[in-house]
């Protein structure tokens, strides 16, 4: 037998240490209250509709619902909060507690389920106009418990498989009314759960987007609305935690005047009412827990995520007025002509493909932002303005989830080329449509569209 030498060995073992080991997938889930106490945090105003709603009343939980994934390196923790919004100040506080506590780099993405029945944090819905409705000590819990929820998800992980899948059915575009031309939805349910090898469930987390505002402008008792339900029922059917993230809700995606018919009775379910909630909830959850029965478990061995801060023009005079007036309460500065931001990018799969892609969003984005059907209609201030990309159609994976208000909530982001502020308004409706006096201005799409683009053609992997 010829022999070889040291050398050689030496250098065809270093040449084995350099190929890429087989990256071991791992996740955890954890779950912790945000519910406020309603004589330490009173008077807690209610967010969402208008000034001086003071709520009465408990009716069940608020929860940050947390799912970690980690491939070898920093882990990513993806987390939904029954909240109105965060603004990026109060995410980065909660990123910052969770690196403090685990002692090691950590990236959490904070999205707000949107909910209107939910104590107002971010101070635009106080006793009356001009006033703020954040009550400090309450923000602080909600920036304690989701630090807290992604902690304990980071800590619970562990080796686990996932499966994904997904559900687009007249019956969740039932469940959706769009107030503002043109009718476009993005109804699509997308689902990511996570199973150890053990074959034990820890945590299954639900993309779809509708306003959790299904209970009205009247409702006094604080709810996570129909997301309360989907969690109970998500849960039994699947065991784990449960995690919801909304979508693109911007124009109006909402319950309110959908037509929801009750299974029990066949007769259309009342309006604001929790047994409206309660078929949405509960039906959202069992396609989702269906779609997944049909499911392969699949590796995975690469996980990718990215962000970038970006400065974005305010025109909107009501926000700049907020800000001056301190209705924010420090948050959301002012900086110059605009403020700052933050758009992300995730991608989860193996070294052959792509699995999951997730558009991380600031606000609430049209959907024909998400999906297309961006419209030119006559009124619209810019009516040459060009198309800006649906997000859903520039990413590639079978699996494709937009977070909205993701990290920070700077309100609707509207296609430039729909922005309507001045008359003659759109379709020559004899008023204004309901969108841009929540949005801080028209630059707003092209600025996260562009951002989101450089994003997904970046190669750093995290």
């Amino acid at each position: 037998m010829r022999k070889y030498g040291w050398p050689l060995f030496a250098a065809a073992f270093l040449f084995l240490l350099a190929l890429p080991a087989s990256a071991e997938f791992r996740a955890g889930a954890a779950r912790r209250p945000v519910t406020p106490d309603l004589t330490k945090h009173a008077p807690v105003y209610m967010a969402g509709f208008g000034q001086n709603r003071v709520a009465t009343r408990i009716h069940d939980d608020l929860w940050a619902r947390c799912l970690a994934l980690a491939v070898d390196r920093t882990p990513l923790v993806l987390c939904g909060v029954d909240s109105i919004g965060l603004f990026l100040e109060d995410v980065e506080r909660i990123s910052a507690e969770a690196r403090t506590r685990l002692g090691g780099a950590v990236d959490v993405i904070v999205a707000a389920t949107h909910d209107h029945e939910a104590p107002d944090t971010m101070g635009l819905w106080g006793p009356e106009m001009g006033v703020s409705g954040i009550n400090e000590e309450y923000n602080r819990f909600v920036v304690e418990q989701t630090a807290a929820a992604a902690v304990e998800a980071v800590r619970s992980l562990r080796p686990a498989r996932v499966k994904t899948s997904k559900v687009s059915t007249r019956e969740l575009d039932g469940f959706l009314n769009d107030t503002r031309p043109p009718v476009v939805h993005d109804s699509e349910l997308v689902v990511l759960s996570a199973t150890g090898r053990d074959g034990r469930a820890i945590g299954a987390l639900v993309n779809w987007a509708n306003h959790p505002e299904t209970l009205g402008s009247k409702n006094t008792l604080v709810t996570a609305d129909y997301p309360a339900y989907f969690y109970l029922r998500m849960e039994e059917l699947t065991g784990g935690v449960a995690v919801l993230i909304n979508g693109a809700i911007g124009g109006m995606q909402s319950s309110l005047g959908a037509k929801v018919t009750d299974p029990e009775t066949g007769q259309p379910a009342p309006a604001d009412s929790f047994r409206m909630a309660e078929i949405i909830g509960r039906r959202v959850a069992e396609l989702a827990a269906g779609a997944l029965s049909g499911e392969k478990p699949r590796d995975v061995n690469r996980l990718e995520f990215r962000e970038k801060k970006i400065s974005i023009p305010v025109t909107n005079a009501g926000y700049r007025m907020a800000a001056q007036a301190g209705l924010f309460k420090g948050r959301k500065p002012m900086e110059g002509d605009g403020a700052v931001t933050v758009v992300g990018y995730a991608r989860l799969g193996s070294d052959r493909r792509r699995l999951l892609e997730i558009a991380m969003v600031p606000g609430e984005l049209y959907p024909e932002l998400s999906v297309g059907g961006v419209a030119r209609f006559a009124g619209a201030d810019f009516p040459d303005a060009p198309i800006e990309p649906a997000l859903k159609k520039v990413m590639k994976a079978p699996y494709r989830m937009l977070f909205g208000l993701a990290n920070d909530e700077i309100g609707y982001i509207i296609p430039r080329a729909e922005w309507d502020e001045e008359a003659p308004w759109l379709q020559n409706a004899p008023k204004r449509w309901y969108g841009e006096v929540n949005s801080t201005g028209p630059e707003t799409a092209p600025r996260i569209s562009d951002t989101f683009r450089q994003l997904i053609e970046s190669k750093r992997v995290r």
